[in-house]
Parts: C-alpha cells; sequence; structure tokens
C-alpha cells in the first residue's frame, strides 16, 4: 500500500486504507456507547433513542461517528431509525411554523375545491361545490364514489349509490352533456 501521509487527528484508516472520520468513544465530553443487543430482531430501546438524537444533534456527529457507539447496528441503520422515528418528535413547532402549516393547508383547501369544480363541470366555481358539499354533509371522510343505484331517488331528488355493483343507471356522457 502506498504511503499516504500521515492521517490527521480527526481523522483515521478503515480496513480498506482509505481515511474517515476517527471514533469519538471515549474521549471526554462524549457518553458511553450503547450495549450491544441481543436477540434475531435488534430492537431500538428508550435509551438507544436518547442517545442517537444526543450524538447527532448535540454533539454533531457523522453516521459513521454515530455508529461507533453502537455496536452490531450499521451507520445506515442509525440513519433510518432517526430519520425516519426520531427526527420529527424533536421538531420544535415556533409560531411561523405554526403559520405557515396554516397556509399550506389553506392553499390545499383551495386547490382541492378548483380541482372538484374541474371535474364536476362547466360553471360550477370551486365555492359552489364547497357549498354543496358542505349542504349536502360531503366531507373527505364520508365521501363514498356512487357506484350503483339504491331504492331510487332520496327527498332531495338524489340518486343514492350503494357498492354492491358497478353498473350505472344511465348512459356515460361526455363533458358536453353527449351520450358516448
Amino acid at each position: 500500500m502506498p504511503d499516504m501521509g500521515p492521517p490527521s487527528k480527526m481523522m483515521r484508516r478503515d480496513e480498506s486504507g482509505q481515511l474517515s472520520a476517527a471514533s469519538m468513544v471515549g474521549q471526554e465530553g462524549m457518553p458511553m456507547p450503547a450495549p450491544r443487543p441481543r436477540g434475531p430482531k435488534l430492537k431500538f430501546t428508550a435509551e438507544d433513542d436518547q442517545l442517537l438524537i444526543l450524538l447527532k444533534e448535540q454533539k454533531n456527529l457523522t453516521w459513521k461517528q454515530i455508529a461507533d457507539f453502537f455496536p452490531g447496528r450499521s451507520s445506515g441503520t442509525l440513519q433510518v431509525r432517526y430519520c425516519t422515528k426520531l427526527k420529527a418528535k424533536t421538531t420544535l413547532w415556533t409560531d411561523d411554523m405554526d403559520q405557515k402549516l396554516r397556509n399550506a393547508l389553506q392553499d390545499y383547501e383551495n386547490e382541492k375545491w378548483r380541482i372538484v369544480a374541474h371535474k364536476v363541470g362547466t360553471g360550477f366555481t370551486p365555492a359552489a361545490c364547497r357549498e354543496r358539499a358542505a349542504q349536502t354533509g360531503l366531507t373527505d371522510e364520508e365521501y363514498q364514489p356512487p357506484l350503483s343505484p339504491e331504492a331510487g331517488p332520496s327527498e332531495s331528488g338524489i340518486v343514492m349509490y350503494s357498492s354492491e355493483t358497478r353498473q350505472l343507471p344511465f348512459p356515460e356522457k361526455n363533458h358536453q352533456g353527449v351520450p358516448e
């Protein structure tokens, strides 16, 4: 192997001779490593999660350095655990972030009704569709697409459908109202 010079204080050579970040295990101010998990399915404990959050968010270590604190776990496993299970739990919501969330939800609500109006057809505004849905009690959670007729028109004159069959009682029409 060619001599690549001395590694820096914060770098080390791995098994293949490549430089990598130095292990932080045992250094002053660092926590003790987690015990090696036992058993076929290596479950994370609450202590593992706390250590992972500490090392990533407060100590600002690389995933490779963090893996040194978790014998038997890869840096990829730890990164997935942090990003999918722990990072969201540590997110601090500020008033500004709450306002951004409200604005995003309002934008979604406005866009949703524009799409609905477009699908209903010409002459129906987003506001008219939103109001009609509210009048008829149709919300996102309650709406079930009409699939087959039941007994006939309801008191309001609307034909109700169930999901027993997919056959419609009338011919399909294109957007101009002409049967296909």
